[in-house]
């Protein structure tokens, strides 16, 4: 592996273990087992390496969020395809749904990163939504779909730092999953419920 990939690799490592706040340049120098020069070398600083971090998990979310069709309909497999990626990405870069708020606070170059994929996955949603309520398998008027929506993004946004705090050995994406789910379901008919529940049922 490259010294460029080490170093990016330990770092992901040592912000999702510790927070980003507490990780030095050193710290993962030091963890590396090279100097700093030769961090530096390669990322002239943190905020470099934010910035690297940030653009591999938009990366790894891009295609399940810009998408080109707008579905007709959803089938279960598909809804939990999606879902199972992107809260698999959400953990694996988990540092940055921690404390998303205050990262974006102290790095303007983050807020502007990371507001357009907010946007991005809302629109994915909605589209999820949009063909549920086509299809005539979710019953909600516009206002509820809206409120329904708000509720998702949420849930994708904060789940992370809800686990963290409530439970923090429990930090399986399968969780954030069930979550998403479970607040579609009592918006859905029969058939619709049936297969949340089969798909809720396969993370138990």
């Amino acid at each position: 592996m490259k010294t460029r990939d080490r170093i990016l690799l330990c770092t992901l490592e040592l912000f999702n273990e510790h927070g980003e706040s507490n990780v030095t340049t050193l710290d993962i120098a030091n963890e590396l087992e090279i100097s700093p020069g030769n961090l530096y070398y390669h990322f002239k600083g943190k905020e470099v390496l934010l910035d690297a971090l940030v653009d591999d998990f938009l990366l790894s979310t891009r295609s399940l969020l810009l998408t080109d069709d707008s579905p007709n309909d959803v089938e279960p497999e598909d809804l939990w395809l999606l879902l199972h990626l992107l809260f698999e990405a959400i953990a694996t870069h988990r540092f940055l749904f921690q404390d998303l708020s205050s990262l974006m606070s102290r790095y303007p170059a983050l807020r502007r990163q990371m507001q357009p994929w907010v946007a991005a996955l809302r629109l994915r949603l909605e589209q999820v939504l949009h063909a549920l309520h086509a299809s005539g398998h979710l019953h909600a008027d516009s206002g509820e779909r809206n409120r329904l929506l708000d509720a998702l993004c949420q849930t994708c946004l904060f789940w992370l730092d809800y686990q963290r705090v409530c439970h923090p050995d429990e930090l399986d994406p399968a969780s954030g999953v069930q979550q998403m789910l479970g607040l579609l379901q009592p918006w859905l008919d029969a058939e619709g419920q049936d297969w949340v529940q089969a798909l809720i049922a396969r993370y138990g």
